[in-house]
């Protein structure tokens, strides 16, 4: 039996995650909505339905699952519609731009009775996932430093938008502060400093480095903007635990090279995941769910909690004093 996806967005990331879907054995993208008729003359819909209306498309067209890749204001809307139709629900990151939506998304798919996955496909990128089975070998986590830079990207207008993303620290940087939850838990306080070094037309940062305090006595250091060159830019994870050190790292999006060491080891182990990004993963880890009707990796509790990151780190620069978070 075909699993029926629609997408909502074609984007540059959407029509991305449009193709990816197409790769899924057994999987047929039935619609696409976007909200200018243009992209349906710019995307090889193959059949899809294309729609630029919401309810007109989830109302004609029957679907196991979404996959929703607009702007992160316009989340919501989506996943109300497709939960209370008994869809499940892919939403790229961030999950939304406040989290009173994110609460609502929640909400929602509980009520509906339908999985909400949240799209941090570094998560599954191989060498991430590779940390991630190391960890109870790693013993306690001491602290780590993340760099995730990013070159100066154009600014279509919603990313520095209050209505859209609130600016690079919560479009971008959200990845880097869901990865080290997910390999050091919560955070419990943070304190950033940041600064609108390449953007001249708004006043939220492009740049910006924190330091945070997480649940279990952790430390983290994150530092992410705008300021990089796009050939050089590269992303290091740097992670200290008591029993051994990881590392990934690669260039931007491409954390293909993973090492870690033992501290009762000589030598440190070296492995390679080239070609490994995380979208193909994240997207057949999905479907996976949607066939199997259980909780993905990635849940909407996820994604709050990473905007919730990404928010207070833009309190802290604002303010220039510590946020505590939950």
């Amino acid at each position: 039996m075909k699993t029926r996806v629609g997408v909502v967005g074609l984007g540059f990331f959407g029509r991305i995650l449009l193709d990816v879907l197409r790769e899924i054995p057994g999987v047929e993208v039935v619609a696409a909505y976007n909200r200018t008729r243009r992209a349906s003359g710019e995307v090889d819909l193959r059949g899809a339905g294309f729609y630029d209306n919401l309810e007109e498309m989830f109302a004609s067209v029957p679907m196991d699952a979404v996959v929703i890749a607009e702007i992160p204001g316009n989340h919501l809307v989506p996943t109300q519609l497709a939960a209370a139709r008994g869809i499940h629900v892919f939403t790229e990151k961030p999950m939304a731009n406040t989290l009173e939506d994110c609460e609502r998304m929640i909400e929602a798919c509980t009520r509906g009775k339908v999985r909400l996955m949240v799209g941090f496909k570094h998560r599954f990128a191989k060498g991430m996932a590779h940390v991630k089975r190391e960890l109870p070998r790693l013993g306690r986590p001491l602290w780590g430093m993340y760099t995730y830079p990013l070159w100066k990207v154009p600014d279509n207008g919603w990313k520095f938008d209050e209505r859209g993303t609130r600016g690079i620290v919560v479009e971008n940087m959200v990845h880097a502060f869901d990865l080290m939850r997910y390999f050091f838990g919560d955070v419990r306080t943070l304190f950033a400093e940041g600064d609108t070094f390449v953007y001249a037309n708004t006043r939220l940062p492009d740049s910006a480095i924190l330091v945070a305090r997480f649940a279990n006595g952790a430390i983290g250091g994150i530092g992410g903007g705008c300021t990089s060159e796009q050939r050089v830019t590269r992303e290091y994870l740097d992670l200290h635990f008591e029993k051994g050190i990881a590392q990934v790292f690669g260039m931007l999006d491409q954390p293909f090279q993973v090492r870690i060491l033992m501290r009762d080891e000589p030598l440190a182990e070296e492995h390679e995941y080239p070609g490994s990004d995380g979208i193909r993963e994240e997207m057949r880890h999905f479907v996976d769910c949607v066939r199997e009707n259980r909780e993905p990796a990635c849940t909407g509790e996820d994604g709050k909690k990473a905007l919730a990151i990404a928010l207070a780190t833009l309190e802290s620069v604002k303010t220039h004093r510590p946020v505590t978070l939950g």
